[in-house]
C-alpha cells in the first residue's frame, strides 16, 4: 500500500490502536497524515509516531466542549491540507466517524475505512461461530485472551471457524458530536461498512465496532451490538450450525437473535457483573430470552452457576460448569525461588473489588518487619493514583511499584521474577492469573472468592494457600506468614499436573466439543437433582414462610394471633423524597408481623429495585394521575406535539442518505426543545401544580384506592411525604378509628 492515508483519531479511547495502525501503514510505505485531538493522552504516542518516516502529525485543538468536532470540520472543509491530499481515510475512533463521512462526501473517490486492513471482505459461512464482546485487538491486546484460548482449543475440530467480535468504541463526546456519531453510524450500517474481516490462526475474525458514547444501561448497549452485528453479516444472521457465545448479556443475547433457527446455541458465562445485570429489569428480560433460546449454558465456576440458577431456577437443567481453557504450554516453570516469599506480585485491574487496597495495607505490615520485601502491581484501573498516594503515606518508596499491563505472552516471564502471587479479590468467577502463576511455578496466596477455591480444590496446599475474603488486611498478613512457614513443602509441579486435567486446553476442548455435539455441560456433584428441586421450591415458597424463617434466624418476633397479623397498616408514600427509608420502614413492620400496604405514585420498579418485601402489595396511583386533564394537557402541548413535529422533520431530513447536515440540524432543535420543555415543566408548571397536587391525589385515592384497601380493617396509616397529607387527613375524618400519623414510628406495634 503506497497511498496517502488520512488517519483520524479525535477521541482518547483508541490511542493504542492508532499507534499500532499508523506503525503498520508507515512500514508498508504509505504516507500518513495523522490528525488527532490535542490532549495529554496522546503525548507519549505522538512522540513515538512523529519520528516515523512518512508520518505527519496534525493536532486539532479541542473546543469549549472538550471535543475536536468543530475544528475538525473546518479542517475537512479546507481546499488544501491533509484532507485534500488523501486517497484513503481511516476513521480510528467513534469521534472521527462524522468527520470521515464529511471527507468522503466531499471527495467521493476517497476510500473510507475503519482499520487499515480487512475492509471489503465479507464473512463466509462457518462450521463454528464464536460471538464475544472481548477478543484481543490492537486497542486492547489483552482483552478476551481466555475466549481466544477456548476458540484455539477447539479450532482443530472444525474446518471453518469464524469469530464475531463486537468491539467497544467509546469515549467522551458532546451532545452535538454524539448526534453526529449516531447519524453517521446509521449511514455506515446501511452500507454494511462497519465490519472488517481478518485472518488469525484460530479462524476468521469479523471485527465489528459498536460506537456508543453513553453506556449506563445494559439493554441499549446490547441492542446497539445486535444492530451493528446484523449489519455486518451478509444475510443478517450467523451462518453456522453451532454458535458459541461468550457472556450471556452480550454474546448470548446476540446469539439468541442472530443465530439460525436450526443452530445449536451454546453460551459460556464468565461475567463478574451479573448482580448489576440482574438489577436492571430490561436486562433481566434479555437474559431470560438468552436462557430460553440457548441449548446449553456453561459457567466457568460453580459459584457463578449458583448465582444464575438462584435467579432462574426453571433453566437449571441446561446450566452446567465448564472452566476457562488455559494454554498451560505457554508457561514454563521458573528457577528456584526464595522460601521467604518476599517478592510479591499482583496482576489484574486496579479496582477495589479486587482487594488491592487491603493488599497494599497488608504488604505495609509485612514490609515493616522485612526490609527486603517488595510488592509489584501490574495493571491499570481507577484506584491507581489512590494506591500510589497511599504507598507514599506508608513510606514504601521503591518497594512498591505499579507497572502497566503486559501482553499475554509476557505474563509467564514476568512471573519468573517474583516469589509469590497474591490475589485478594472479593469475588472471582474463575481466577485466570492464579492458574497462570501455578503453571509458571509461582506459589499463590488467593482468597476463597469463588473461582480460585474451585480451581485449586484439593491442591491448594501444594500450590500455596487460600485465605478468607475480608476487608481486614491482617487476614492477608496472617495467611502469608502461615504460608511462608511451610514454603519448602509446596509442590508446584504436582499442582500444575492437576490443573492440566482440569483447565488445560485439551481437557476443556473435549468438554466443549461434547457440548457442541448435543451433550449438556456437567453439573457439579454438590448440585444434585434433589438440591435443584429444593432451590426451585425455595424460590417458589410463599412470602410468609420466608418471613418466618428470616425472623427465626434473626431473632425477630413475628407474633400471630390465631393466624391473624398483629396489625394492618398503610404507608402513604405518594411522592417520597427518600424511598429507601420507606422500604426499610415497611420491611421492619413486616418483620414484626404487620400486614402492610404501600400506596404510591412512584413506579413499582423503584420499590422492587430497593428490595421491598414481596409480601407488601403496592397500590400505584401513578397511571391515574397521568390521566388527569391538567398533566395530560401539559404533556401534550409541551412534549408530545412538538416532539411529533420534530420527529417528522427528522424523517424528512434523513431521506438524503448522503448528507448528514440536515438531520443534525433537526437533532439540534430536538435537544433544544427538550431543554426548554424540561425547564418549563420544572420552573413553571410544577410551581403551580404542586399547590393542587395533594388535593388531586386525595380525589384519586377516594375513587381508586379506598375500594381496594378496605380501611375498616386498617388500624394505622403512616403519612411519609407532603403530597400524602391531604389524603391522610381525609381518611382520618371518614374513618375515626384510624390512627393517622406523619411519624414513621418503628415502635408502633411493640407489645405494651
Amino acid at each position: 500500500m503506497n497511498s496517502h492515508v488520512l488517519y483520524l483519531a479525535l477521541g482518547t479511547y483508541r490511542v493504542r490502536a492508532t499507534r499500532e495502525h499508523v506503525q503498520e501503514l508507515a512500514a508498508s510505505g504509505s504516507r500518513v497524515s495523522l490528525v488527532v485531538l490535542d490532549a495529554p493522552e496522546w503525548r507519549e504516542a505522538l512522540r513515538e509516531l512523529g519520528r516515523l518516516d512518512g508520518v505527519d502529525v496534525v493536532r486539532v485543538a479541542p473546543g469549549r466542549d472538550g471535543t475536536a468536532w468543530a475544528s475538525a470540520k473546518k479542517l475537512a472543509a479546507a481546499k488544501s491540507g491533509p484532507f485534500a491530499q488523501a486517497d484513503v481515510v481511516v476513521a480510528g475512533d467513534a469521534q472521527a466517524l462524522p468527520v470521515a463521512w464529511i471527507a468522503k462526501r466531499r471527495r467521493p473517490g476517497v476510500e473510507l475505512r475503519l482499520e487499515p486492513h480487512g475492509a471489503g471482505r465479507v464473512v463466509e459461512p462457518a462450521d463454528l461461530a464464536v460471538l464475544t464482546p472481548w477478543y484481543p485487538s490492537p486497542n486492547n491486546p489483552y482483552a478476551g485472551s481466555f475466549v481466544q484460548a477456548a476458540t484455539a482449543a477447539v479450532a482443530g475440530q472444525f474446518a471453518r471457524v469464524s469469530v464475531l467480535h463486537t468491539e467497544d468504541w467509546s469515549g467522551r463526546a458532546s451532545a452535538p458530536l454524539n448526534d453526529a456519531i449516531r447519524v453517521t453510524v446509521d449511514r455506515l450500517q446501511e452500507r454494511r461498512a462497519l465490519g472488517h474481516v481478518l485472518d488469525a490462526d484460530e479462524g476468521t475474525i469479523l471485527r465489528v465496532p459498536v460506537p456508543l458514547i453513553h453506556r449506563r444501561l445494559y439493554a441499549p448497549w446490547v441492542n446497539a451490538q445486535v444492530k451493528a452485528a446484523r449489519s455486518a453479516l451478509p444475510t443478517g444472521q450467523i451462518e453456522a450450525p453451532v454458535v458459541h457465545a461468550h457472556t450471556g448479556i452480550y454474546g448470548g443475547v446476540l446469539a439468541a437473535r442472530l443465530a439460525r433457527p436450526d443452530a445449536r446455541v451454546v453460551v459460556t458465562e464468565h461475567s463478574s457483573f451479573l448482580d448489576k445485570v440482574f438489577a436492571q429489569r430490561p436486562a433481566v428480560r434479555m437474559y431470560q430470552e438468552m436462557l430460553e433460546r440457548a441449548d446449553a449454558v456453561m459457567c466457568v465456576s460453580a459459584a457463578l452457576r449458583e448465582q444464575i440458577v438462584g435467579r432462574f431456577p426453571e433453566y437449571a437443567h441446561k446450566i452446567g460448569v465448564v472452566p476457562n481453557a488455559v494454554d498451560l504450554d505457554r508457561f514454563t516453570p521458573g528457577g528456584d525461588r526464595s522460601p521467604e516469599l518476599l517478592r510479591w506480585l499482583y496482576i489484574g485491574r486496579l479496582v477495589q473489588p479486587k482487594g488491592v487496597g487491603e493488599l497494599l495495607e497488608a504488604f505495609a505490615v509485612v514490609a515493616a518487619d522485612e526490609p527486603r520485601a517488595t510488592l509489584t502491581m501490574v495493571g491499570h484501573g481507577p484506584v491507581e493514583e489512590e494506591l500510589r498516594a497511599r504507598a507514599a503515606e506508608l513510606g514504601l518508596g521503591e518497594r512498591f511499584r505499579i507497572l502497566p499491563p503486559v501482553a499475554p505472552e509476557a505474563v509467564g516471564p514476568l512471573m519468573h521474577e517474583y516469589d509469590l502471587l497474591v490475589h485478594a479479590s472479593k469475588r472471582e468467577t474463575f481466577g485466570m492469573t492464579v492458574v497462570e502463576a501455578i503453571a509458571s511455578g509461582l506459589p499463590v496466596l488467593a482468597t476463597r472468592s469463588g473461582g480460585p477455591e474451585e480451581t485449586l480444590a484439593g491442591i491448594e496446599s501444594a500450590a500455596g494457600a487460600l485465605m478468607d475474603v475480608s476487608d481486614d488486611p491482617q487476614v492477608i498478613v496472617d495467611a502469608y506468614r502461615a504460608l511462608r512457614a511451610r514454603a519448602t513443602e509446596l509442590d508446584l509441579p504436582a499442582a500444575r499436573t492437576a490443573l492440566e486435567g482440569r483447565v488445560g486446553c485439551e481437557a476443556v476442548a473435549k468438554q466443549l466439543v461434547e457440548v457442541y455435539g448435543g451433550a449438556l455441560p456437567p453439573v457439579p456433584s454438590a448440585a444434585s437433582a434433589a438440591s435443584e428441586e429444593e432451590a426451585a421450591a425455595s424460590v417458589a415458597a410463599d412470602s410468609g414462610a420466608r418471613e418466618a424463617a428470616e425472623a427465626e434466624e434473626t431473632g425477630a418476633a413475628v407474633v400471630r394471633r390465631d393466624g391473624e397479623p398483629v396489625g394492618r397498616a398503610v404507608v402513604l408514600a405518594l411522592t417520597p423524597a427518600k424511598p429507601r427509608r420507606i422500604v426499610d420502614f415497611a420491611n421492619h413492620l413486616v418483620g414484626k408481623g404487620v400486614e402492610v400496604t404501600l400506596v404510591t405514585a412512584a413506579a413499582p420498579l423503584l420499590w422492587e429495585r430497593l428490595e421491598l418485601d414481596p409480601s407488601v402489595p403496592v397500590v400505584s396511583v401513578g397511571d391515574a394521575e397521568k390521566k388527569l386533564r391538567i398533566p395530560r394537557a401539559e404533556r401534550f402541548l409541551v412534549y408530545r406535539a412538538p416532539r411529533a413535529v420534530l420527529r417528522r422533520a427528522r424523517r424528512l431530513a434523513a431521506r438524503n442518505r448522503e448528507a448528514i447536515g440536515p438531520e443534525l440540524a433537526v437533532a439540534t432543535v430536538q435537544r433544544a426543545h427538550t431543554k426548554v420543555a424540561n425547564a418549563f415543566h420544572k420552573k413553571v408548571f410544577n410551581r403551580g401544580y404542586k399547590e393542587v397536587r395533594p388535593q388531586l391525589f386525595a380525589r384519586i385515592a377516594q375513587r381508586r384506592v379506598l375500594p381496594e384497601l378496605g380501611l375498616d380493617r386498617v388500624d394505622t396509616v403512616f403519612v411519609s411525604d407532603i403530597n400524602s397529607t391531604v389524603t391522610g387527613w381525609k381518611w382520618a375524618k371518614s374513618h375515626p378509628h384510624l390512627k393517622v400519623t406523619t411519624s414513621l414510628d418503628r415502635t408502633a406495634y411493640d407489645p405494651e
